[in-house]
């Protein structure tokens, strides 16, 4: 239970509660001892909470408001007792902050054009080759400069006439180009980085594109096809494996191996288990042999192919062959992209994952630069580029003695100073680099302007946005919830064990059955010694041997052929049931298990306490339960609540 309160009351902000900005306009619901909560706050969270439940589990306004309220109190005793200020409390919120920001600072006019042009490329599928010159991360401007030319020429020797299959092997730096000429085959949105995306839906089919720049370096793009989208495939596959330079003979027995599979295929055998007893793909075996849907793109050509080919669910596919081994595959299911509205969360969530995203928040970035007056003296940044010397590769280059009082940027009427771009430099060096000095300045500097203007926005969203505002307080109050509920209620009910200790004793009839059966259970694997057992136990004699002694009347090779338990049941239970007509309290001798079995009837307790160590769970929710509600009392009794009914009465007139 801990630690899934520990996920609902993450907090993502790091400020403290007092610091938040107030609306002064709203009304005041209710106030608990110095705090006022706004009718606006609660209704929020009230809405909110509503829309996540059943209409079985919503509750009335009243009965929300003494929730809120008890939920408020633990948050004015949270601060009350400083919690809001320790530094673990501080970075953790730090750390999760960044993450519930992002959604705010990105252009949404730019993610909107972003969507729909992914939606209308998620609708075809690109057959490309490419030629990769790669650029190293040191590279000079010079340096660049030099290999787009180079890739320029090697453009203009296809378009002259050179097979690009030919020249691809001769001068890629893409390592598969041994392989595959090139060759991609089909792909799809979100496949390729962004850059080269783009290049394969702009390039008509039959034309090389120009240069285009990835993290990779500079490719060229020759487009062979486009068509409509095939859509996504689920199949399930048997695959005897064929590792590369396997000799002929153990070729040989693969192939044997796999007819005799495909043989049982082709009789209906369950596909399943034959996947799960034959099959040399691990990952999809212990599935049946299914593997995760794939379009275009996701598999080698020729498993592709064949697997497209199928043209209902249940089909099977003839033998095929691939790098990997030979494969029989069977089609499960089949989708064609969906309507724009029925793709869209799932091409909003792989934006938000894809580097494309750049584009929005460079947009955003530029957009804030021109609202609040950006300017940047350049001299300033080449100032700090001279006074590099060879220890920043060593991490050890330190701010020199000199004025730095000049402006590097202005921004929002805030300048920042040489200074302060210098700090920014000398912490940057505790990553090594190699890159040459103007590169790692711009790439230091670049950051110190992103940073600054998207920090100046989450502060000014704080002030001015409604919704990130009260998204930050819920979350603030959140983790000081976990906080103080753990080390009053949660935590507590778990390590005092004193205190449980006496709350399972001070309500041992709540922890006690209404009826318990005893008795005594006797197993053995042979019937004939169960009876005879049986017999022996029901007699004069038998009654008065201890278990040891009875158990040892069986014994074969050293070994006692009789196992006596006790066993200890509600009255209801099968094996009981009926002992108040067996003769002698002993049950007719039954199958158990993989052997037999009799059973002893001693008594029936009533009000028989459960051992606390088969409740412990039960007895400390419990335990929790109790502690919070005496808890609360003193919370109420320490910060007085005041709500404000004309304020509630309107608020419920609104929200009916």
């Amino acid at each position: 239970m801990k630690w899934i309160n520990r996920l609902l009351f993450l907090a993502l902000f790091i400020l403290q509660l007092s610091s938040f900005a107030q609306n002064t306009k709203e009304e005041v619901l209710l106030t608990i001892g110095d705090e006022k909560v706004t009718s606006q706050e609660f209704e929020r969270i009230y809405l909110k909470n509503n829309q996540m439940v059943s209409e079985a589990d919503k509750k009335s306004l009243s009965e929300y408001l003494n929730l809120f309220i008890n939920y408020k109190l633990k948050v004015v005793e949270a601060i009350s007792q400083g919690l809001d200020k320790k530094s673990s409390f501080t970075q953790e919120l730090d750390g999760y902050r960044k993450q519930l920001v992002q959604p705010y600072l990105n252009d949404p006019e730019m993610e909107k054009k972003l969507i729909e042009e992914a939606y209308q490329r998620m609708r075809y599928e690109v057959s490309a080759s490419h030629i990769l010159i790669s650029v190293p991360e040191k590279s000079t401007p010079e340096d660049t400069v030099a290999l787009y030319n180079k890739v320029m020429n090697i453009r203009e020797r296809i378009l002259k006439g050179e097979p690009f299959e030919v020249v691809a092997r001769a001068t890629s730096d893409d390592p598969s180009v041994k392989r595959n000429n090139g060759f991609l085959g089909y792909f799809s949105v979100f496949q390729m980085v962004y850059p080269f995306e783009n290049a394969a839906y702009r390039t008509p089919v039959g034309e090389i594109s120009m240069p285009v720049r990835t993290r990779y370096g500079y490719h060229i793009v020759k487009v062979h096809d486009k068509r409509p989208a095939r859509g996504q495939i689920k199949v399930a596959h048997i695959m005897v494996a064929i590792p590369q330079n396997t000799a002929p003979e153990k070729e040989a027995e693969a192939k044997k191996k796999f007819d005799m599979v495909y043989k049982q295929v082709l009789n209906n055998e369950d596909f399943a288990n034959l996947a799960r007893q034959f099959s040399d793909d691990p990952g999809s075996a212990k599935n049946g042999g299914e593997l995760p849907w794939f379009g275009a793109g996701r598999m080698v050509p020729e498993f592709e192919q064949a697997a497209f080919a199928l043209d209902k669910n249940g089909q099977v596919s003839e033998p095929l062959r691939t790098g990997f081994g030979w494969h029989v595959i069977k089609r499960i299911d089949k989708k064609d992209v969906g309507t724009y509205e029925e793709m869209l969360p799932e091409i909003k969530n792989k934006i938000t994952r894809d580097n494309r995203m750049l584009l929005s928040r460079r947009s955003f970035i530029e957009q804030l630069k021109l609202k609040n007056g950006f300017s940047q003296d350049t001299n300033v940044i080449k100032t700090m580029v001279e006074m590099l010397d060879s220890s920043l590769y060593k991490g050890a280059w330190k701010i020199p003695e000199v004025a730095m009082e000049q402006q590097v940027f202005t921004f929002a009427n805030q300048p920042y100073s040489l200074e302060m771009l210098a700090k920014r430099v000398e912490n940057a060096q505790k990553n090594p680099t190699s890159l040459p000095f103007s590169l790692f300045v711009e790439r230091v500097y670049n950051d110190f302007v992103d940073e600054t203007i998207l920090q100046f926005e989450e502060n000014r969203l704080l002030k001015e946005n409604d919704d990130f505002y009260f998204l930050m307080k819920e979350y603030h109050d959140g983790i000081l919830l976990f906080e103080i509920t753990d080390m009053n209620v949660w935590g507590k009910a778990s390590s005092d064990t004193v205190g449980l200790q006496n709350f399972y004793e001070s309500n041992i009839l709540k922890y006690s059955w209404d009826k318990r059966a005893h008795a005594k259970m006797y197993l053995s694997n042979s019937e004939d010694i169960a009876k005879k057992a049986a017999k022996l136990v029901a007699s004069k004699k038998g009654a008065k041997l201890t278990d040891t002694e009875l158990s040892s009347k069986f014994i074969t090779d050293s070994i006692s052929q009789l196992t006596i338990e006790p066993y200890a049941c509600g009255i209801d239970d099968a094996i009981i049931k009926g002992f108040e007509n067996w003769d002698k309290g002993i049950s007719p001798v039954a199958k158990h298990e993989n052997g037999f079995r009799f059973v002893k009837f001693i008594s029936v307790n009533e009000n028989e306490p459960k051992p606390l160590n088969d409740i412990r769970g039960q007895v400390i929710a419990d335990y929790q339960e109790f502690l919070e509600a005496e808890w609360l009392n003193k919370l109420k009794a320490k910060h007085p609540v005041v709500v404000n009914q004309d304020v509630f009465e309107k608020m419920k007139a609104n929200l009916n």
